[in-house]
């Protein structure tokens, strides 16, 4: 599972990730996913050809004997908000698509899904579509992983994200990021008392939209 976020030239650039697997394998794909995303953020302008870059890493820096482990790969998101402001750039690897909640309510982004990190193998030639979504001053873009969504409650219901966020922060001006990921982590805590999967949220707004 990773997360971090870096400001490039192209923009303000994210990623979320959750690995499946486990051992060193996992580890070492966790780190090789991270440094690869730190090196070429900077340096590939479009959004899909940095998620293949990242995909080349997991194989560069698998442990010897896991190379071709179907079990081993990596759900993301890779976003972008771009210099300019009022929009979110989004590649889709099998991750949990984004929710934007603010001034308006909430709403799930529609995105569009490829084979997550390290299957591209299994569709050769198959390029990620950067899809574009359109953002209101004071909205936050919200990302997790499937702990976070895959919760459940007593009576197996699984937790409502976009129901949650709306109810607690859609309509009433511009949510604080921090406050967000605050509350999904403990709604999700009180939801789910015996969740055992990792969780990862990450709540990301540009204040101002630059001239």
């Amino acid at each position: 599972m990773t997360c971090t976020t870096c400001v490039t030239p192209f923009g303000v650039r994210a990623i979320i990730g959750d690995v499946r697997g486990k051992g060193l394998g996992a580890v070492q794909t966790v780190a090789a996913v991270l440094g690869s995303f730190r090196v070429c953020a900077h340096e590939w302008q479009d959004l899909g050809s940095l998620a293949e870059r990242l995909e080349l890493s997991i194989a560069r820096n698998a442990p010897v004997g896991d190379e071709n482990d179907p079990e081993l790969f990596v759900t993301a998101l890779v976003l972008e908000f771009p210099l300019r402001g009022g929009e979110v750039r989004i590649v889709d690897r099998g991750h949990p698509a984004p929710v934007v909640v603010g001034p308006k309510g909430a709403r799930r982004l529609v995105t569009a899904p490829a084979l997550p990190l390290g299957l591209g193998g299994l569709s050769p030639g198959a390029a990620a579509e950067t899809t574009v979504h359109p953002l209101l001053p004071g909205e936050v873009v919200v990302v997790h992983t499937d702990g976070v969504s895959e919760a459940r409650d007593g009576a197996g219901v699984f937790y409502p994200v976009l129901e949650r966020l709306a109810q607690r922060f859609g309509g009433e001006g511009a949510p604080d990021p921090a406050d967000v990921v605050s509350f999904v982590q403990a709604d999700t805590e009180r939801w789910s008392k015996e969740c055992e999967d990792d969780q990862a949220v990450l709540a990301l707004t540009l204040k101002e939209h630059p001239l």
